[in-house]
């Protein structure tokens, strides 16, 4: 349901008409997904006429875009994800799903998403061959292939299925990103192919806010990446229908006003009634969830920059994927300590590289061909390698020295 020129409740799902921070503050604005897929579809030779349908099965909502045989978009769906009705996140999922019937209904109901969107999609394929791509977080492909995702739920968290996977889905030619670990899913190694980070000798830093927080840092030379639970907080959390994006800058404004302080305590006069800021409504609790969930993702940023032995300014760029990096304002991001406020100037919208990095993949693999991506992915895997925040000896400290709503560097 859209308000103006957004959605009236932002799911993440990156496929935003445009109108953001950066044009609102009148600097160059650039999105990072708009740019990617002219060279991967003419580079490489003929691909057979064949159509692309790109998916990303995220946890909240499910995105599919269509594109001809010179990359342009021909069109798009967009549903919620009907597993919802299980939990908002993949471990409320993941327990469900060991009931094998609870398992087999979520994997019908994704499986009747898809069909919807690729029943449109065909439609407009002209009569040519049509190839699906899915990029999905890891529990999400679990379930979509019926592979029991218990082990994904429980220490050491052990991926059994890790490889890319060509298949058939409802009768269509289908090929499923790889993973890297159990909460780094295709959806991110979709982000990473988008982004260019495995190609690039600039150190770059890729940022996807939701319910599950994944970060990668790093460049061609290797990466690290994690995942941490940040709730529904960027989804508007204990304010329900409110943006993520505006959540952070109705937070940020009200320090600057002093109507919050440093520890996140709303002032008294508001203490129980909560602030009004433009038409968010701010409330004691939602400040709360955002500054836990705040604090998980600096801390986040600080373990792989200490990990990699990287300092901050040798970082190129922040990449903040999916429709909350669409709206966030990088200055009001970093006012509350969300992110470094010394690499400011260095985020930019990533859009959707989710369905981007799909979509890249597909002619990747009509043009190479199944071996050369198997390749692909043996060499991402060798050079990302994931950390298990929990294990990290510094985590906790780091979180708690983050949880203060105030900028770092």
């Amino acid at each position: 349901m859209k308000k103006g020129m957004r959605c009236q409740v932002c799911t993440g799902c990156g496929l935003c008409p445009g109108i953001s921070w950066g044009t609102q503050q009148n600097r160059e604005f650039e999105v990072l997904a708009d740019g990617c897929m002219e060279a991967v579809v003419t580079d490489g030779g003929e691909h057979n006429q064949t159509y692309v349908a790109a998916a990303d099965i995220g946890t909240t909502t499910i995105a599919m875009v269509l594109r001809d045989t010179a990359g342009r978009e021909v069109d798009r769906f967009l549903a919620v994800n009907p597993q919802r009705q299980y939990g908002a996140d993949v471990i409320s999922r993941i327990q469900k799903a060991e009931n094998s019937s609870n398992a087999e209904h979520m994997r019908q109901q994704v499986l009747g998403v898809l069909s919807e969107g690729l029943a449109s999609f065909q439609k407009k394929c002209e009569n040519n061959p049509l190839l699906l791509v899915v990029a999905a977080k890891t529990t999400e492909t679990y379930l979509l292939m019926g592979w029991d995702p218990s082990e994904l739920g429980r220490a050491p968290f052990w991926v059994r299925h890790r490889e890319a996977v060509r298949t058939t889905l409802l009768g269509v030619d289908a090929y499923i990103l790889p993973r890297l670990s159990a909460f780094v899913g295709g959806d991110i190694v979709a982000g990473i192919v988008a982004a260019g980070i495995d190609r690039e000798a600039q150190m770059t830093l890729f940022v996807d806010l939701g319910t599950n927080g994944e970060m990668v840092l790093g460049n061609r030379e290797g990466m690290l990446a994690c995942a941490t639970a940040a709730g529904p907080a960027f989804e508007g959390g204990a304010n329900v229908a409110v943006w993520g994006a505006d959540m952070v800058s109705a937070l940020a404004e009200l320090r600057r006003n002093r109507f919050v302080d440093e520890t996140g305590l709303l002032a008294e006069k508001y203490f129980q009634s909560g602030v009004r800021v433009g038409n968010v409504l701010v409330r004691q609790e939602a400040v709360r969830a955002l500054q836990l969930a705040k604090g998980a993702i600096a801390a986040g940023i600080d373990t792989l920059t200490d990990r990699m032995g990287v300092k901050m300014t040798q970082i190129h760029r922040i990449i903040l994927a999916g429709g909350f990096g669409y709206y966030l304002k990088p200055a009001d991001a970093a006012a509350i300590g969300l992110l470094p406020a010394s690499l400011e100037e260095r985020t930019i919208a990533g859009g959707n590289t989710s369905l981007m990095g799909a979509g890249m993949t597909a002619y990747d693999l009509l043009n190479r061909g199944e071996e050369a991506l198997r390749k692909k992915w043996e060499a991402l895997s060798g050079t990302c390698h994931c950390i298990n925040l929990a294990a990290e000896p510094s985590f906790e400290e780091r979180y708690l020295g983050h949880l203060a709503l105030e900028p770092y560097r």
